[in-house]
């Protein structure tokens, strides 16, 4: 089993949650809602505290999303902070990233899984998952 995956196994059995809400607050994480326009969310830590800020620009459930994106960064990358920019950057996106994007598609993959034929792009826009995410893991589970 994959390292991220173990770590996404070990919350869900510790908190018997997938819900970000949910998690943040059992990780005692202070959320932050902001009207960011520039960003999706960020990560902050600061004297121990971790602080996730999130748009409230965005749908409540890409809020989700941003929010465990985050909590991956704090999980997988301790003692960086992270921002997620909305716009495209004309770099891909880094290691960092793709293992966060794995994380949070662990987790989201864990409540629904692809039928059989289904492609990425269609489960993502079935379940409003951004593709990034998908990506990520699409070829441990066949899906295309």
């Amino acid at each position: 089993m994959h390292w991220i995956d173990k770590e996404v196994k070990f919350l869900m059995e510790k908190y018997q949650t997938t819900d970000p809400f949910k998690l943040a607050d059992c990780l005692n994480y202070t959320l932050l809602p902001y009207p960011f326009q520039r960003i999706r969310g960020m990560l902050l830590v600061v004297q121990g505290v971790t602080i996730i800020g999130y748009s409230t620009s965005i749908s409540r459930r890409h809020q989700g999303f941003v929010i465990l994106h985050e909590i991956a960064h704090r999980r997988l990358h301790q003692g960086l902070n992270y921002f997620m920019v909305l716009e495209n950057s004309l770099y891909p996106p880094g290691k960092f990233e793709r293992q966060a994007n794995r994380f949070v598609a662990c987790l989201v993959l864990t409540e629904r899984m692809p039928q059989s034929g289904e492609t990425i792009y269609d489960f993502a826009a079935e379940h409003e998952i951004p593709v990034a995410v998908l990506r990520e893991i699409a070829a441990v589970y066949g899906v295309k």
